[in-house]
């Protein structure tokens, strides 16, 4: 295959080599690809796009065609000469309705007609209103040709709505868009002229065209001037559409939905919200009556009546969240709206979570409006739909993410421990309604629950999953009643029900799924309560007794569920598990005493756990017995250790070591700076593990080896306040081994986790307990690191540096690599960690060392940083960019620099101020980066922003309106006229900011 350019171009070939693209084998289709990406890329590709569209016979070569076309009109458009330009719109426009006039080409190329119309509409973002001003009236004239040219119409003005409106921020100037918003609201009358007489006109022959009218408007509603939303012919219009096919129906009420959630200050327009109101009221129950069942009735609907269920939710939870109390101020208010909150009800009930989740905010908002008027004494007329409510919510409870044991799809018991973001918010909203109703209605709220779990206990079939909701639901409610109410309820639930039900089943079904499904719910509803726990001794001893009995069982969910629930209960009842009762050892005691029989059947996540769990206990418990306690708690995982250092080679001595130093950071974890009594013990084995792994560095296990010991020593150094001397010296030998093998290793085996060790110890010493290692760290981390760079560089004190310039050299370029790589993590600290250091310098007392860096550094950043500002790859770092460029100028501008930035010897003008060097250099760096820029028209965007340095707003505006600039020159033969054009932009948008 050879190259498609040529004279005259053959469209057959052309054809063939996008078919071969399409259909061919791996080999063809590479080649294939190769020459049409050189057909792309050709500067003068785009003006055979009219060839191919006339005589192509293949719709991929026209979609390929019209692309390149669309990426000439947004970036090299205005440098056409005008009757190019005329040329190529109209004969867009003809295409357009050469195959819209037709309703069978409409609908049978309707992916490529779709296609011309975002072609059209990019044209339209350059050329109107100013080169086509008649726009609008001409697509309206034509509209009333006949009603497959007026449905695509309808879609061309939808896109331009999308395009100015939605999508317009990253890709016209502001003044550009501000100047087409003006334009489609100043012209919008003959538009919504057109809308209103299609719908009128047309509600029953031309479903196509109703359809597109409809999300025309849909998609107007939202910026059109706020008189011709609550015109009432276009509300009598939506009604008679209301009433049409499923489609009209569920489009006019999307507008109706659009319409009621538009922000309105002025009142005058109340009567025209209650009666849209009113209208879908009354058509609501015309479709659904009040004795439908919505539930079922969702579950046997079409696609279409499913839509308008989700529709009615939205519409009657927005508005009811808005505009309840204009309702209510009515004389037949209250009773609306009560019959309003029975569908609500009803399609709460529907089995479509998203559809709850519209249903749950409206709930949330009336319920905390009732328990406000709780607080004023007022009385709420919606008592019975409120207690309803309290039904449906323990129907639709979701798991919360302290659960340990579930039903999963398959009717299976399964453990369920995974945080599910999406169910996470559901289920603190639904615990929120649900703690509002428990204030409104205590006692109604605990009968019900009591009554839901007897219906489980009494039903002759076991429902797992109505006793699981129902205990989620006693979990919600933590904290919503007093606490003399919330212990009388969980002595029934807890020590009556739940309690009995489990030795119940240890007798009838022992080592049963039923058996850990009521253990599962009870140590659940136990960790939520742990006041109750505190005050109720032996409750808490039957269930430590249970989950002790349960860590030895055979199934390994059940040792799971047990340890879990271990924890829970330790973190809640720490002090109280630590303190003796009577003439009795504490539990802490009493575990460190059985501490080998109780772990003997435990895992390693399950150990690990269980550590933690004592642990918490122990940062807890009196200070005199905290050494001796962490002491015995590691005594066991220590000597397993030094056991497995005898053969340190085999694979199970390695899995051995990981495991005790995952028990070592669990436990770190949880008991804090205390744990410094097991390091001082461990540090000599954590050395040996150390040098042994490096020998192996890139064998798995032996990576593993040396990432805990990091992650342990981290976790210790974090749980400090600050490192103390006696720190320094327990861990300066391992240190030294662990700089060492950084140092002596490739680069692909050295762990950032040490970079992020040591800047957390940076972080700790508040006095300099450690002399050595600052200068030590800073030559390994960047003598070291920089080629191959990471993110972990951003908290040094880096402005003591200064002692050593090539070190702070080093400093510098790492940072700035780091604002020019393309992995957005990187470049924003870096760029983030530059605008800190720029900040902190400006704000150091001594003005040698400021002036210092700024003479140093000052013009380098600002060069490096206008470098990325203007690179395509590195757009995503756009915000701290401009900060940091910003940041610069305003230095300058404000006189915060009080030294000179220049070398006098090398400018024209040596008495010129930082201001005016700064400006000039700013000029000639984007005059030669973009040479075929006016040079008026860099100064223009130069002066801005200086002037605007301190008003980040307005500054990013100026950028970012450049930048979308120069994305559309792309030829030496740039018009004055253009030009102009972009020069008045400027000085328009100058002005107006």
């Amino acid at each position: 295959m050879n190259s498609l350019i040529s004279s005259p171009f053959d469209i057959k070939t052309f054809d063939k080599t996008v078919q071969s693209f399409y259909e061919g084998d791996n080999v063809t289709r590479q080649k294939a690809q190769a020459v049409l990406t050189e057909f792309q890329r050709n500067p003068d590709s785009w003006q055979l796009v009219d060839q191919i569209l006339e005589h192509s016979t293949s719709p991929q070569a026209k979609f390929i065609a019209l692309g390149i076309l669309e990426d000439f009109i947004i970036v090299r458009w205005n440098t056409l000469p005008m009757e190019q330009r005329l040329a190529m719109r109209n004969y867009i426009v003809k295409s357009i309705i050469d195959l819209s006039s037709n309703e069978l080409t409409l609908r049978s190329e309707k992916t490529y007609i779709n296609k011309l119309d975002l072609v059209l509409v990019q044209i339209l973002k350059k050329d109107w209103p100013q080169y086509w001003p008649s726009f609008i009236q001409e697509i309206v004239d034509s509209s009333l040709v006949n009603t497959s040219l007026c449905e695509n119409n309808m879609k061309i003005l939808k896109l331009l709505s999308e395009e100015v409106f939605d999508f317009s921020v990253d890709h016209m100037t502001m003044a550009k868009m501000q100047k087409l918003k003006n334009q489609m609201v100043n012209e919008f009358g003959s538009i919504f002229d057109l809308c209103k007489k299609v719908l009128l006109t047309h509600t029953v022959a031309a479903t196509h065209l109703v359809q597109a009218t409809l999300e025309t408007l849909l998609k107007f509603i939202s910026w059109i001037p706020i008189q011709f939303v609550y015109q009432q012919d276009l509300v009598q219009i939506l009604e008679s559409n209301l009433a049409g096919s499923p489609m009209q129906r569920n489009l006019s009420l999307q507008c109706f939905t659009e319409m009621i959630q538009l922000e309105i200050v002025d009142q005058q327009y109340n009567d025209v919200i209650l009666n849209i109101y009113t209208i879908v009221i009354r058509e609501m129950t015309r479709i659904i009556p009040s004795n439908v069942d919505i539930a079922q009735f969702y579950e046997i609907s079409c696609n279409e009546d499913q839509h308008f269920i989700e529709a009615l939710a939205i519409f009657l939870s927005t508005f009811l969240a808005k505009y309840r109390l204009l309702v209510e101020k009515t004389h037949w208010g209250q009773e609306s709206v009560h019959k309003t909150l029975h569908y609500l009800l009803k399609l709460s009930r529907v089995h479509e979570r998203e559809i709850w989740k519209i249903c749950l905010e409206c709930w949330g908002k009336l319920t905390y409006d009732v328990v406000q008027d709780m607080n004023h004494n007022q009385v709420t007329p919606y008592e019975d739909i409120l207690k309803q409510l309290g039904i449906v919510l323990i129907e639709n409870m979701v798991k919360p993410d302290d659960v340990f044991v579930i039903e999963n799809d398959d009717g299976e018991i399964t453990r369920g421990f995974v945080k599910q973001s999406d169910t996470t918010v559901l289920s603190k909203s639904m615990r929120d309604v649900f703690n509002s109703l428990t204030n409104i209605y205590p006692a109604y709220i605990q009968n019900l629950i009591q009554e839901k779990l007897a219906h489980v206990f009494t039903s002759k079939v076991w429902s797992w999953d109505e006793l699981f909701r129902v205990c989620w639901t006693v979990g919600s409610i933590s904290g919503a009643i007093s606490e003399q109410k919330e212990n009388q309820f969980l002595e029934s639930i807890l020590a009556k029900d739940l309690v009995q039900l489990l030795q119940k089943e240890e007798r009838v079904n022992p080592n049963s799924d039923q058996e850990w499904v009521v253990a599962s719910c009870l140590l659940y509803i136990a960790g939520q309560y742990v006041r109750f726990l505190k005050s109720h001794w032996d409750l808490l001893s039957f269930l430590l007794q249970k989950i002790f009995i349960y860590m030895q069982h055979d199934q390994v969910s059940v040792r799971d569920m047990a340890c879990d629930s271990f924890l829970k209960i330790c973190q809640g009842c720490r002090q109280d598990l630590s303190i003796p009762r009577g003439d009795r050892q504490s539990v802490l005691e009493s575990l460190l005493i059985d501490l080998g029989s109780m772990t003997a059947r435990l895992d390693s996540s399950q150990l690990c756990t269980f550590y933690k769990a004592i642990g918490s206990i122990i940062s807890e418990s009196p200070t005199g017995t905290q050494h001796q306690s962490v002491s015995l708690l590691m005594a066991i995982p220590n000597e397993t250790i030094a056991q497995a250092l005898h053969n340190p080679t085999t694979p199970s001595a390695l899995k051995i070591i990981i495991n005790v130093l995952k028990v070592n950071v669990v436990t770190c974890e949880s008991i804090g700076p205390i744990f410094r009594t097991q390091l001082q013990i461990a540090t000599p084995i954590l050395i040996q593990c150390y040098r042994i792994s490096s020998r192996q560095p890139k064998e798995q296990l032996h990576k593993r080896i040396r990432q805990l010991i990091l992650e342990l020593l981290e976790t210790f150094v974090i749980s400090n306040e600050c490192l103390e001397l006696q720190d320094q010296t327990m861990l300066s030998e391992l240190i030294q081994v662990i700089l060492i093998d950084y140092k002596g290793t490739i680069n692909e085996n050295r762990d950032p986790r040490v970079l992020s060790l040591l800047t957390s110890m940076f972080e700790k010493m508040q006095d300099p307990i450690w002399p050595d290692l600052l200068k030590e760290t800073i030559g390994i981390e960047f003598e070291y690191t920089l080629p191959m760079i990471t993110s972990n560089f951003v908290d040094y004190p880096e402005f003591q540096l200064f002692q050593s310039s090539e070190l702070f050299q080093l400093v510098i370029d790492s940072i700035m690599w780091g604002t020019k790589h393309t992995i957005r993590e990187i470049s924003q600290i870096a760029l983030q960690t530059c605008l800190d250091m720029i900040n902190a310098v400006a704000q150091l007392e001594d003005e040698d060392i400021s002036c210092q860096f700024f003479e140093t550094y000052y013009v380098r950043i600002l060069r490096d940083i206008l470098e990325v500002l203007v690179d395509p790859d590195c757009r995503n770092g756009f915000n701290y960019q401009s900060q940091v460029l910003s940041r610069l100028f305003e230095l300058v501008q404000e006189g915060e620099i009080y030294t000179r930035l220049f070398n006098p010897n090398e400018v024209s003008n040596p008495l010129m101020s930082n201001t005016e060097f700064l400006q000039q250099y700013t000029l000639e760096l984007l005059c030669t980066a973009f040479p075929l820029l006016q040079k008026d028209q860099i100064e223009v965007l130069v002066m801005g922003m200086f002037e605007y340095s301190g008003d980040l707003q307005r500054f990013q505006n100026d950028i970012r309106d450049f930048l979308i600039d120069i994305r559309e020159v792309g030829e030496n033969n740039i018009g004055q006229q253009r030009a102009q054009e972009e020069i008045n932009a400027e000085l328009e948008l100058l002005r107006d900011l």
